[in-house]
Formats: C-alpha cells, sequence, structure tokens
C-alpha cells in the first residue's frame, strides 16, 4: 500500500531504536539468541531495507521490550514495509531523489534556499522547461514523468491542512530568469503570490541589492522533523550530485546560513509586491503579436 510518507524515515526510528535496545550487547551476541545473522542486525540498525516481521518479533522477545515500545516498534516495522507513492515513477527517479523524496514526505518543517523556483513552488509549464533544460537528457516520456512527480510532491503543502511547513528564499534573479512565454512567466508568479498567503508557506525574494551572499555558492534545503527520533538533514545540490549532511554541526552551520538569508531577503509583504511589479513589466498577448 503506498504511503504519503516513505519508508525511510520509520526504518531509520526502527533502527535507531533496535541499537538503543541492543546497549552494550555486540551484534554475536544478539546473533547467537536469535540466530539473526550480524548482517541483517547491522541493517536493520542502519534503517536499510525493509524490516522481516519474523526477525522483529524475535527481537521484540529477546530484548523483553514492553508493550508500548513494542507497539511503536510493530508500527515502524509495518511503515518501513509500505512502498512509497513514488515508486510508480522508479524509472526516472535515481537514488539520490528517492532519499530526497522520503526526507520530504516526513519533513514538518522545510527550508530552502534556491537560485530558481524550488520545485514544491514550480507550475506545470515552469517545471516542464526546468526539467527538459537541466541535465541530464530525458526522453519527452521521461520528462513527463517527473513533471507530474514534482506537482504530485506538491501535496504535502495542500493536504493534511498543510501539516509541512515550507519557508523558502528565493534569489531574485530567479524572477527574471523565466523559461518559456511571458504567459508561462505570468502564471508561475501568479501563482507564487497566491501560495504565499498560505498559513503554512513563507515565500521570501532576496533582491539584487542584497549583494554578495552565502546562498550563492549553491541550493540546499533543510529537513527538520517532528519527532525527537529524526535527526534533522540537509541535502546541498549541485552538478555532481546531491549530499545529504546529518552531523548536528552542518545542520547548524545551514540553519544559520539560511537565517543569515533570511534577514537579507524582503519581508513576505516586499516579497509579494515584488512579485507583483515583474509580473506587469512582462508584455501582454497583445504586445507579442
Amino acid at each position: 500500500m503506498p504511503s504519503a510518507e516513505g519508508p525511510l524515515l520509520p526504518r531509520r526510528r526502527l533502527g535507531a531504536e533496535l541499537r538503543k535496545l541492543r546497549a552494550k550487547r555486540t551484534l554475536e551476541e544478539v546473533y547467537q539468541a536469535t540466530l539473526i545473522s550480524t548482517s541483517k542486525l547491522s541493517r536493520l540498525e542502519n534503517g536499510q531495507g525493509a524490516p522481516q516481521q519474523r526477525d522483529i518479533r524475535d527481537l521484540i522477545n529477546y530484548y523483553k521490550v514492553d508493550k508500548p515500545t513494542a507497539d511503536r516498534i510493530r508500527r515502524w516495522t509495518a511503515e518501513g514495509r509500505k512502498q512509497a507513492w513514488w515508486k510508480e515513477y522508479s524509472d526516472v527517479v535515481p537514488g539520490p531523489l528517492d532519499a530526497y523524496l522520503d526526507f520530504e514526505s516526513g519533513a514538518s518543517v522545510i527550508r530552502s534556499y534556491a537560485p530558481f523556483i524550488p520545485g514544491l513552488l514550480q507550475t506545470r509549464a515552469y517545471a516542464h522547461h526546468a526539467i527538459t533544460a537541466l541535465p541530464p537528457s530525458r526522453t519527452p516520456d521521461e520528462i513527463e514523468k517527473l513533471v507530474e512527480l514534482r506537482l504530485r510532491r506538491q501535496d504535502l503543502l495542500y493536504t493534511n491542512s498543510g501539516s509541512t511547513q515550507l519557508s523558502a528564499l528565493i534569489d531574485e534573479s530567479a524572477l527574471w530568469r523565466m523559461p518559456g512565454t511571458p504567459e508561462d512567466a505570468r502564471s508561475q508568479l501568479n501563482h507564487l503570490i497566491q501560495v504565499s498567503k498560505r498559513r503554512n508557506i513563507s515565500l521570501r525574494i532576496i533582491p539584487f541589492d542584497a549583494g554578495l551572499h552565502p546562498g550563492l555558492l549553491g541550493l540546499f534545503t533543510v529537513f527538520q522533523f517532528a519527532d525527537d527520533i529524526d535527526r534533522d538533514i540537509v541535502s546541498v545540490e549541485s552538478y555532481s550530485g546531491d549530499r545529504y549532511l546529518e552531523e548536528q554541526s552542518s545542520v547548524l552551520e545551514y540553519l544559520r546560513t539560511f537565517d543569515t538569508l533570511t534577514h537579507k531577503a524582503h519581508d513576505h509583504d516586499d516579497s509579494r509586491d515584488l512579485l507583483e511589479k515583474i509580473m506587469s513589466s512582462l508584455p501582454t498577448p497583445k504586445e507579442t503579436s
């Protein structure tokens, strides 16, 4: 059964709990008592692969887990065995993106800086142009699948009463470097204006007169989670691929960077005013005919 939240986070929660339960026992000791191989135990504790219910049952019995903890472990096991909804796009989703979608689907707060319109705020036309223009090259069918995937990802902002909070900082240059027709650009700018009025979406523009700033080093996203057992994670995107940083010092560094960029950005009202100003500067259909 496809799940709104991917299986990675429940597996990681399960792994953290199992590591805590094992305490000072070695993997070999647990193997001798349960006949669950040390390699499988290691994968379970590191949140890798779908957990097998029989293994989890045996570990619950061996560790003599109390009922509330056992119920929590069984729930994470069941959730860790489900398929994410984006598996139907598996032929066009590379491994790094699969992990990104897992983190995105489970985050309670997403903080993003981008030199272009972030995927969660793109219109269909913008997404199509962006996916077509950026490497690697793809077939028309692959592009269409990725566009559909990008639009479905946005559901997390509009379902469950907008329980996911998005704080997006966008460089002003992205608003002037719009792909497609003036009408495509107008539609994207109007979409940004409308979604910025939602309670769970904060959209602020870093203006040209902010000068040089640390965001110019590249796109990054901080995923923060409501459950204390989940470690916050930073995704740093570059031409050579994505990196995921989980060390607390790295997360704090990027949160400080995000705070610095926020102070350089327009406030919400001025950001909307800028969006409207740029939209009004676009040629009308009559002017382009």
